[in-house]
């Protein structure tokens, strides 16, 4: 395919101002030709956004579908809502972008990668992590075999920033059960960053998941998860939690260790990685330059652009994007399998089976599983338990 990909955007909360908008705006070769929100006041932003005119924009999105211009669409509404669309734009013959995650209930996960298959269509994720700097400068080194065979990694996001969503939505729709989990679905990225440097499939999840930040109020979504992942040849700890903590990333091989540390030790993607080192098996350390050193505000705007050039670019070479639409359903598993483990009190095994409740239902079928005395979720009273 030559010429200008012509896209439609499908929502346009606050991760279009940051990610997306900058970068439809930077490729000069991908024009946003049509815009589509529920909200009227977010249709008014999108069209200044974007200098759009009023005929481009729409309060339904199955009328930005059936523009005969549009080749694909992101879909950058709340969750719950993406499969539906993502369905009506394949039935319209649209490539879709979505974010993440690609759906709260992993059986309509699955059921969307397999229409993207049969359609011929790609069926991306906005796992937009892959191209931050400091991420692929790690994948880049761990393919070098730097350190030897990778056998843990520690990926610490303790300290994730609240962001609220569009006050023009719904402000606080992140922290609500249709959100499909808490600050480890928000923040989803560690999962498939895990999965990604490990270069495998999980095969295994065990987790706690609690609530310990919330004033004043009765939560019903956890702000902290930490949670293991076994890989078939390595494994991967998770740290994950609203408010303030460690940040950074460690990972142990065979023949020595990395670092990575960002600014103020905070979280990847909410400020600047300052410092990635090695250290060999003789206890040798070496630095390593960090490319595209910026701003994390626009390291974040350089990512989105690289995404949606790959998007672009697996359209017109008919090739899998670097984020297909099974990473995003791998993902979604091992997220609602910690959520499972920390109920139950045990190891969840990976894929989940098809008839497991938390596999057909999401986070609503966590009430059908037969909870451990001791689970600290069930405690706090999440995912419409009752201690």
């Amino acid at each position: 395919m030559a010429g200008t990909l012509k896209v439609g955007l499908i929502g346009c909360g606050n991760v279009v101002d940051y990610g997306h908008r900058p970068a439809l705006l930077a490729l000069k070769d991908v024009e946003l030709v049509a815009l589509a929100d529920i909200t009227p006041a977010r249709r008014l932003i999108g069209k200044a956004w974007f200098r759009l005119r009023e005929r481009q924009l729409y309060a339904d999105y199955r009328q930005l579908l059936a523009l005969p211009e549009v080749e694909a669409v992101v879909v950058a509404v709340p969750q719950k809502f993406r499969p539906r669309i993502v369905l009506d734009a394949f039935a319209a013959g649209k490539h879709v972008l979505s974010e993440k995650p690609l759906s709260n209930v992993p059986a309509v996960a699955a059921q969307l990668v397999a229409a993207a298959r049969h359609s011929g269509l790609q069926l991306a994720m906005t796992h937009n992590y892959h191209f931050l700097p400091e991420y692929q400068k790690l994948k880049q080194l761990l393919s070098q075999g730097l350190i030897g065979a990778v056998r843990v990694l520690t990926l610490h996001f303790l300290g994730v920033i609240d962001y609220p969503g569009a006050a023009e939505y719904q402000a606080d729709w992140r922290h609500t059960l249709a959100a499909g989990g808490g600050v480890l679905m928000d923040m989803i990225h560690a999962v498939y960053l895990a999965e990604w440097l490990a270069g495998a499939p999980a095969q295994q999840v065990m987790a706690f998941v609690d609530a310990l930040q919330y004033a004043g109020r009765e939560p019903v979504i956890e702000d902290l998860a930490l949670l293991q992942i076994a890989f078939p040849r390595a494994y991967a700890a998770i740290h994950m939690g609203w408010g303030a903590g460690v940040g950074g990333l460690d990972i142990s091989g065979s023949d020595g260790h990395i670092r990575l540390r960002y600014k103020q030790h905070q979280s990847g993607g909410f400020n600047q990685p300052i410092e990635l080192y090695s250290v060999d098996s003789d206890w040798r350390r070496s630095d390593h330059a960090i490319p595209n050193l910026d701003t994390h505000e626009a390291n974040i705007a350089r990512s989105f652009t690289q995404l949606w050039a790959d998007f672009r670019d697996a359209i017109r070479e008919g090739r899998a994007p670097i984020a297909p639409a099974a990473a995003g359903a791998r993902a979604l598993e091992i997220v609602l399998g910690a959520y499972a483990s920390a109920v139950c009190g045990r190891v969840i095994s990976l894929p989940l089976a098809a008839a497991d409740p938390v596999y057909q239902k999401g986070i609503a079928g966590i009430a059908e599983l037969e909870a451990w005395a001791g689970s600290k979720t069930k405690a706090a009273g999440l995912f419409g338990l009752r201690a």
